[in-house]
């Protein structure tokens, strides 16, 4: 499950009645958003290309904007909004030439419609929880405060079936925006959204290929909301351990003997001989899995370990269970074993994987290890916009044998302790390092419930 939920086509009987008020509704939603076009006898400005990134926030002409890319079926969809102040917007002067056509927004926004799980995890993040008025279905919402919101009445579900969107309720409240996304399937919603008058952002972090770039959508979100300053300093503190935090984690042993051996570990890391890693499952026959320019082939790597098709140039694969079982005493991690919680339900499925050398070693690893009340999973809301900690936590599976001991000597190893919740081990200043006690050492890194998504099934 990658988003909140789904959309399909409205219904066929609301279709009979949009006709008659679409105009009206077009005029209402007018308050919140614009078009405008350029000024003639305007200088004309470029607009800098995305050059294969999916989103941009910059500023041309004066124009706060934001240009969003989506790949949708054999198509590509790219808009642009430009950001106003309420004094700005309320002016109304017209765009420069390269923005022409944009949707005007004025911000920051103060009541949004977020229609997927990552939307609402962006936001959780930054503190705006009460900017959301609506929601797709609340039952899959796994943070706890916003689940009792919604079951309340008190925030809005406009598809409750996570199919098939309420567009008259949509309107009846008037949102600023409208968060959704696209996949090319029939059930997607925006088309008939933008119909309709209403203001309506696609999102596409769903199809970043890294930690770094899906947990960057957080400067969308601060720019949509004047939270940029706090968006920036949270990836400003990623970026400055996110690609060498494994690393750091190895050479956490502070006697010379382990350190000696996790300089061969380094080197094992850096030439990915270290643990291999096996992902998705085997439906009917068919091994679904990322593919090695994928999200997951990232977080893998990043966390320590060696993704089986880490060479591969896709985003996602189909094997045949064959090509998979070959491969099968090589695996020392299984992750994200499909839809299935349990060893039983995994055999029941599939009775080969009991050959798979990490099912037979108990190493077995599923993201649903937090869920709201009402089962949705938290992986999918939260774990996006907290990539140090989603890889504190897988590290510490992949690695769990290993002994992490807090190192308190250098700069960077302090800053990577403040961004650790429940490190274990912090000496005095005036005391020497020494190794903890067993019962010490067996802690988990992210001993922060919250934080461990990622859990093992057996």
């Amino acid at each position: 499950m990658m988003n909140l939920c789904e959309m399909d086509g409205a219904r066929t009987r609301f279709l009979k009645k949009a006709g008659a008020f679409a105009l009206a509704v077009s005029v209402l939603f007018l308050a919140g958003c614009r078009e405008n076009t350029p000024e003639k006898g305007e200088v004309q400005q470029s607009r800098p290309d995305l050059q294969g990134r999916l989103f941009m926030v910059d500023t041309l002409g004066g124009e706060r904007y934001a240009v969003i890319r989506s790949i949708v079926g054999a198509d590509t969809l790219e808009k642009v909004f430009v950001l106003r102040d309420s004094g700005a917007f309320a002016e109304g002067k017209a765009l420069p030439n390269a923005l022409a056509g944009a949707m005007v927004l004025r911000t920051p926004l103060q009541r949004v419609a977020v229609l997927s799980s990552a939307q609402i995890g962006y936001m959780l993040r930054l503190g705006l929880e009460d900017r959301i008025i609506a929601v797709g279905a609340g039952k899959y919402i796994a943070d706890p405060a916003l689940y009792a919101k919604a079951t309340a009445g008190q925030i809005a579900e406009v598809s409750p079936d996570g199919m098939n969107v309420d567009y008259e309720k949509l309107i009846a409240l008037k949102p600023d925006l409208v968060m959704t996304f696209a996949t090319g399937g029939s059930q997607d919603d925006y088309d008939r959204m933008e119909k309709l008058g209403i203001p309506v952002m696609l999102t596409s972090e769903w199809q970043e290929t890294s930690v770094a770039d899906k947990a960057g959508w957080l400067k969308l979100y601060g720019a949509l909301f004047g939270k940029e300053a706090l968006a920036d300093s949270m990836l400003q503190k990623f970026s400055r351990i996110g690609d060498e935090m494994s690393l750091k984690v190895s050479l956490c042993v502070r006697t010379r003997e382990t350190q000696e051996m996790n300089k061969a570990a380094q080197e094992k890391w850096k030439s990915c001989q270290g643990r291999k890693v096996l992902a998705g499952m085997s439906y009917s026959g068919v091994w679904y899995a990322p593919g090695g320019r994928s999200y997951t082939a990232d977080l893998i790597k990043k966390a320590g370990g060696c993704y089986l098709w880490a060479s591969d140039t896709t985003r996602e694969q189909r094997l045949t269970i064959e090509d998979v079982m070959a491969l099968a005493d090589s695996a020392d991690i299984w992750i994200n074993p499909g839809m299935f919680g349990t060893p039983e339900e995994i055999l029941a499925a599939e009775p080969r994987a009991a050959y798979i050398r990490a099912f037979k070693d108990k190493k077995v690893f599923q993201n649903d290890g937090r869920k709201g009340p009402g089962g949705g999973n938290d992986f999918f809301e939260s774990a996006v916009a907290r990539p140090m900690e989603l890889i504190w936590n897988l590290n510490h599976l992949i690695l769990a044998d290993y002994n992490f001991y807090a190192d308190t000597t250098g700069d960077e190893d302090k800053s990577l302790l403040k961004l650790t919740p429940g490190v274990p081990v912090q000496p005095a200043a005036d005391q020497s390092v020494s190794a903890p006690s067993q019962d010490t050492a067996k802690k988990p890194i992210s001993a922060e419930p919250a934080f461990e998504w990622y859990h093992n099934i057996f």
